[in-house]
C-alpha cells in the first residue's frame, strides 16, 4: 500500500469529521464524532482456491449525523487487519493440498451509510457503499515458497490483489447516544483477484485459471461517541 495515498485518504476524512462534529443541524441535534474498535471475520468467496476465513481486528473513527426525522447519515474511516488461510502444499510433487498458507493484509475503508432509527437513538439499521484501499495479500514469511492449491505457483504469486475495492454493506447498531454496539456485513462488488491477471501466472502453470473472487466480511464492535 502506498503510505502517501493512505495518509491523504485518512486526512481528507478526518478533516471532514473535525469540521462537522460540532455543526448544528436543522432539527436541533448535533453530529457525533465516535471512536470505535472491534473484530472482523474476513473471507474471499472464490471457486478457484480453498479459502478459510479468519478473525482479526478493526479500529477507526465514525460520525453519526442527523438528517431528517428518523433518518441519519453515518460516515467514517476504519483500519482493518485482514487474514485468511489458503490451502497449499510444501512440495511440488505432492498431489493434494495438505498445508494452510496464512495470508494477511492491511486495509483502510471509507464508508457513507444511510441510517434509519427503528427505536429512537437505541436501535438503527444502516446500509451503503464502502471504498477499501489495501496493500498486498502477504503470505507468512516462512511459507512464501509453498505451492498454492494444486497449482504450480508459489504463495507470493497471489500478492498483487486489487488495491482498490468497492464493497456494499448492511448493518445494525444499538445502544445509547454515547455508546453503541454494531454489527455489519460487507460484500465486494469487484473482482478482488483482478490484479493477478497481469502477472503471467499461466506461463508458470497452464492450468491456472483467471482467478475470480469477491470480498466477504462480517465485522462488529463498540463505538464511543464524544
Amino acid at each position: 500500500m502506498d503510505p502517501k495515498k493512505v495518509l491523504l485518504f485518512a486526512g481528507i476524512l478526518m478533516f471532514s469529521f473535525s469540521s462537522q462534529a460540532q455543526r448544528k443541524l436543522w432539527d436541533g441535534e448535533y453530529n457525533r464524532l465516535g471512536l470505535q474498535g472491534g473484530v472482523n471475520h474476513f473471507n474471499i468467496i472464490t471457486d478457484d482456491l480453498q479459502v478459510t476465513p479468519k478473525v482479526s481486528w478493526t479500529a477507526g473513527f465514525t460520525t453519526r449525523a442527523s438528517f431528517y426525522n428518523d433518518f441519519q447519515f453515518v460516515y467514517g474511516i476504519n483500519f482493518y487487519d485482514l487474514k485468511v488461510d489458503v490451502d497449499g502444499r510444501k512440495k511440488l510433487e505432492e498431489t493434494s493440498a495438505n498445508s494452510l498458507i496464512e495470508y494477511s493484509m492491511i486495509g483502510v475503508q471509507g464508508n457513507f451509510f444511510a441510517s434509519y432509527k427503528i427505536i429512537d437513538h437505541y436501535l438503527s439499521v444502516e446500509a451503503g457503499p464502502v471504498v477499501q484501499v489495501n496493500g498486498k495479500l502477504e503470505a507468512r514469511q516462512d511459507k512464501e515458497l509453498y505451492y498454492v492449491g494444486n497449482y504450480d505457483i508459489n504463495a507470493t504469486d497471489l500478492e498483487k490483489v486489487s488495491a482498490f475495492n468497492l464493497n456494499l454493506a448492511v448493518g445494525i447498531s444499538g445502544g445509547g447516544e454515547a455508546v453503541k454496539i454494531w454489527a455489519q456485513y460487507q460484500y465486494g462488488v469487484n473482482n478482488f483477484f483482478k490484479g493477478l491477471h497481469d502477472e503471467g501466472l499461466q506461463e508458470k502453470d497452464a492450468s491456472v485459471p483467471s482467478f475470480k473472487g469477491n470480498i466477504s466480511m462480517i465485522a462488529g464492535g463498540v463505538t464511543f461517541y464524544l
